[in-house]
């Protein structure tokens, strides 16, 4: 099962991908929360990457949108802005967040969340 990474920076999915890839995961990238929410009702992730901030809806919308849709796989917010009121709303929904400066961090997020590979 593949993690899914959902940014519209074509630079960060990059490195993201990079990076997993590296470590021995299987990863799907995304641009936006609609094409994530396409993409899950043809294959089921073990892990759900999504940026905050994206062009047609939140990080949090596209996460509710996965959940409405019955998909239980762990999700993880990051973001480059991480205001106040971006971690509270993040917080709240009981997800972890991670800064864009990330690698270390997002590798250690995932392997947190148990084997998936």
């Amino acid at each position: 099962m593949p993690i899914f990474i959902v940014d519209d920076d074509a630079a960060i999915l990059s490195s993201a991908r990079f990076m997993l890839e590296g470590e021995g995961y299987t990863v799907a990238t995304f641009e936006s929360g609609s094409k994530l929410i396409a993409a899950f009702s043809q294959a089921k992730p073990c892990c759900i990457v999504i940026d905050y901030v994206l062009p047609d809806m939140t990080g949090l919308d596209a996460y509710e949108r996965v959940r409405s849709s019955g998909g239980t796989a762990p999700v993880i917010i990051i973001t480059g802005h991480p205001s106040a009121a971006i971690r509270e709303k993040v917080r709240q929904a009981g997800l972890p967040l991670v800064e864009k400066a990330f690698v270390e961090d997002l590798l250690g997020a995932i392997e947190a969340i148990g084997p998936l590979h």
